[in-house]
């Protein structure tokens, strides 16, 4: 693994005219190698919970997936009971944790704004919009006008610890 030095050509988030405003702790150093292409088939908040299918959403026109029996509403709440569905349960913080995985959801003026998930070797990892996902090493990084403060953390079982 190695930090970037700059923003590399493929991240083409970096080069949006409102990116240094939208994250303004975001740093070439505080990346590492590890970036997906950029996508729209998912999102921040189903990359979270390792989906990579659909995109996450509880718009109330059914135009995106959201877990059955979870209330289409931008709430902690909602959110909250979204990652249940998948085994995902609130915990008090983003340390790691042998066998289990980590999330955390951002939140903006209390409302969600964006998910990520803690790696194996402690860093973070997102999916910026419908740009590409990145790998950065904590969670203020982020944090800022566009997504907020990091919040609310969930844990569950790893899939590999269950085997």
């Amino acid at each position: 693994m190695y930090k970037w030095s700059k923003w590399p050509a493929e991240f083409t988030l970096s080069a949006t005219p409102s990116f240094a405003n939208d994250f303004p702790n975001l740093r070439p150093h505080l990346c590492e190698d590890d970036l997906s292409p950029a996508t729209g088939l998912y999102n921040c908040i189903a990359w979270a919970a390792s989906d990579e299918t659909a995109r996450w959403d509880p718009d109330p026109f059914f135009q995106h997936y959201w877990p059955e029996g979870v209330p289409r509403v931008n709430t902690q709440a909602a959110f909250i009971a979204a990652y249940r569905t998948v085994g995902f349960e609130v915990c008090d913080n983003g340390m790691p944790e042998q066998s289990m995985e980590k999330l955390v959801i951002y939140t903006l003026a209390g409302d969600p704004t964006h998910a990520a998930r803690l790696l194996q070797n402690g860093n973070w990892t997102s999916k910026l919009g419908d740009y590409e996902d990145i790998q950065h090493v904590n969670l203020d990084c982020l944090r800022g006008p566009l997504y907020g403060t990091p919040n609310i953390y969930m844990k569950r079982k790893s899939p590999s610890a269950a085997q």
